[in-house]
């Protein structure tokens, strides 16, 4: 359906409009656990003026020992000196952007796989307003979100390739995969979308080699009656294949709502978790794909949306991850279904169905979107009390949690050496062991050696890794023995200060263990107390008590 411009451009205005609205910050300060990460490196990069961790350029997209996919530290810092603004606030006007360029590069893909208004905004709405696309362009500095903001950029222009195939396309191409590399690791799953791209262009040679050699076969109406089923029999069950025959469902034994082995179990959390990530879009598309397979004129961009979404069916194993690189896909296929809601004959009919699709849409992802800020983490008041006080009495000092999202959340707005690094997972390497400059870059490289090609996974973060650097090992060695212990890794971290999650006191957390401390229950025999908030305690570790 052709709409005239103003009426486009108006629908997009009204989407960016509500964009903004349903960001609006319900917190007083960012959200998430990937958000403080980011945060503690771009405020690195803006006080010392480089990135420590960028070693050599594979340091770039995370490829090398104690690095991290850079490009987001990168803009973060970057924007927050241009505009000079402070990172948090910098983070947030970065979120506002995201939500909004979302809606215009969905709408832009959108318009490369069909020429069709309706179609191209439907598919913009359900992209920017899809739950997990909502929940991570709030108030974070995750990169997952500049991630799903390109991607539809990178699709765009793979499909651009082939219907203009110039120099600068495929540069282009190169390009955005280089950008997309350096957001975030997901990129690697890009060269499934490449091998779909060419495994359609394949297809299609084949089809017109037929319709050569047996034009009586493939152009008879019988033929072309049943072709769409044949397809959409032949997509179901190479589908059903391989989620079945990998796998992908024994990620979805646990649930929130069931727990268990059987198939049935499986199923259920599978749809609820890939529900919760892209919303009643996920309905709309298995209708898609009929309409799909049904339409008529098909160029190569049908086959490689069925052909990229049956590679990554294999891949829905990394069930945290599945609602980033999955959603613009589904997307695409649920917005076939205003290609159907086109051909009603019934105006008033046709219009009550595409209002009850967008609001339902819309409505199940607001209303999921309130239940991930209520289950999200957020800085409290006394947490960021505790950071102004670190960063205006002793600002890059080092300092020793037993807490380590406590720890990444202090050290972003107070500017300390944090040990254990990594925030709430207490990595054993990462790019802040060497923003901290606990090790060297000569340490690093003199360590560094290739993991064996058979125990690299998607899940992989390289190829190389540091063998005797283990940040996380030296933390737990710190955290069981005394505070005036002279070990070697007590040596290394120089710890001045220890801060204490009140919560924990006298224990240490880990991957949702509490283990009790030595280090702890000395500190409070023998160390002096310097601040004591509502929820943490601040103790000065650098020499015993002489009482």
């Amino acid at each position: 359906m052709k709409l005239p411009r103003r009426v486009v451009y108006s629908v997009l205005a009204a989407l960016v409009f509500l964009s903004l609205l349903l960001r609006y910050p319900r917190t007083a300060h960012e959200v998430g656990v990937d958000s403080f990460f980011i945060h503690n490196l771009a405020t690195n990069i803006v006080n010392d003026g480089y990135a420590e961790w960028i070693l050599n350029p594979l340091s770039w997209f995370g490829w090398y020992p104690l690095s991290y996919p850079s490009g987001g530290p990168f803009l973060i810092a970057s924007f927050s000196s241009m505009s000079s603004l402070a990172i948090e606030p910098a983070i947030l006007l970065l979120s506002l952007t995201f939500g909004t360029l979302g809606i215009l590069t969905s709408f832009v893909m959108a318009r490369e796989f069909r020429d069709d208004d309706l179609f191209s905004l439907g598919v913009a709405f359900i992209y920017a307003f899809a739950p997990r696309y909502l929940a991570f362009t709030l108030w974070t500095a995750s990169m997952r979100s500049l991630f799903m903001v390109l991607l539809p950029v990178f699709i765009w222009v793979v499909i651009r390739t082939y219907r203009e195939p110039k120099m600068t396309d495929f540069a282009l191409v190169t390009l955005f995969f280089l950008i997309l590399a350096a957001t975030h690791r997901l990129a690697a799953l890009l060269a499934v979308v490449m091998i779909a791209f060419v495994v359609a262009i394949l297809l299609l040679i084949a089809l017109r080699i037929l319709r050569l050699r047996f034009p009586k076969i493939v152009l008879a109406s019988p033929y072309r009656r049943v072709s769409p089923y044949l397809a959409l029999g032949c997509f179901a069950g190479v589908a059903g294949i391989m989620f079945l025959g990998t796998d992908v469902l024994a990620e979805y034994s646990t649930g929130e709502l069931l727990s268990g082995t059987s198939l049935h179990i499986q199923m259920f959390n599978f749809g609820v978790s890939l529900t919760r990530s892209v919303g009643l879009s996920l309905l709309f598309a298995l209708v898609g794909v009929f309409v799909l397979v049904r339409s008529r004129n098909k160029s190569l961009r049908e086959p490689f949306l069925l052909i990229s979404f049956l590679g990554l069916t294999p891949t829905l194993f990394l069930r945290q991850y599945t609602g980033f690189y999955i959603l613009p896909f589904i997307a695409l296929l649920a917005g076939f279904m205003f290609v159907a809601a086109e051909g009603m004959r019934r105006p008033r009919f046709r219009k009550a169905v595409i209002i009850t699709m967008l609001a339902a849409s819309l409505g199940f992802s607001a209303a999921v979107l309130e239940y991930e800020i209520q289950n999200t983490t957020f800085l409290p008041e006394a947490t960021y009390g505790t950071s102004i006080y670190l960063r205006t009495y002793a600002p890059e000092r080092n300092l020793i949690t037993n807490d380590g999202l406590l720890g990444i959340r202090v050290a972003s707005f107070s500017a300390s050496r944090i040990l254990p690094v990594g925030g709430a997972g207490t990595t054993f390497q990462s790019p802040e062991l060497l923003a901290y400059r606990f090790f060297t870059r000569a340490e690093v490289e003199a360590n560094t050696v290739r993991v064996p090609l058979q125990d690299l996974t998607l899940e992989s973060d390289s190829p190389w890794i540091a063998s005797t650097i283990q940040a996380e090992a030296d933390w737990v060695d710190i955290m069981q023995g005394p505070f005036d212990s002279q070990g070697s890794a007590m040596a290394r971290y120089d710890p001045a200060f220890y801060l204490e999650n009140e919560h924990l006191a006298g224990f240490f957390f880990a991957y949702g263990n509490r283990y009790p401390s030595e280090f702890a229950s000395s500190v409070h025999d023998s160390a002096y107390k310097l601040y004591d908030g509502d929820a943490e305690t601040l103790w000065y570790v650098a020499a015993p008590r002489s009482d």
